[in-house]
């Protein structure tokens, strides 16, 4: 750091930026001398599926009550008194599955 002093100014300090540059070159030196080809992990993409596979089940259970008091699930009428049975079958279907 310079200071000029008895100057018609004042007091003007100026800062001594060449230790900045030499530790610049230095890091410059260092990085350009790392190997750019490091092997990192190898990465395992997702594969595209087939595009006949199509889930037979619905991954939601809609149950619908319509105006007229009929009852519907995932757009299948089913009578009122069957709906328990019905809604069992369905998640029981469900809990046997692993993925």
């Amino acid at each position: 750091m310079g200071i000029a002093v008895g100057s018609d100014r004042g007091i003007f300090v100026e800062m001594n930026v060449v230790p900045l540059i030499d530790v610049l070159l230095v890091l410059l030196v260092i990085f350009m001398i790392i190997p750019h080809e490091q092997a990192g992990m190898m990465a395992q993409l997702p594969q595209a599926a087939e595009p006949g596979a199509v889930d037979p089940q619905p991954s939601v259970v809609a149950v619908e009550v319509l105006a007229d008091g009929s009852l519907r699930i995932n757009q299948e009428s089913v009578r009122p008194d069957a709906l328990r049975d019905r809604l069992e079958h369905i998640f029981k279907l469900r809990a046997k599955r692993t993925a």
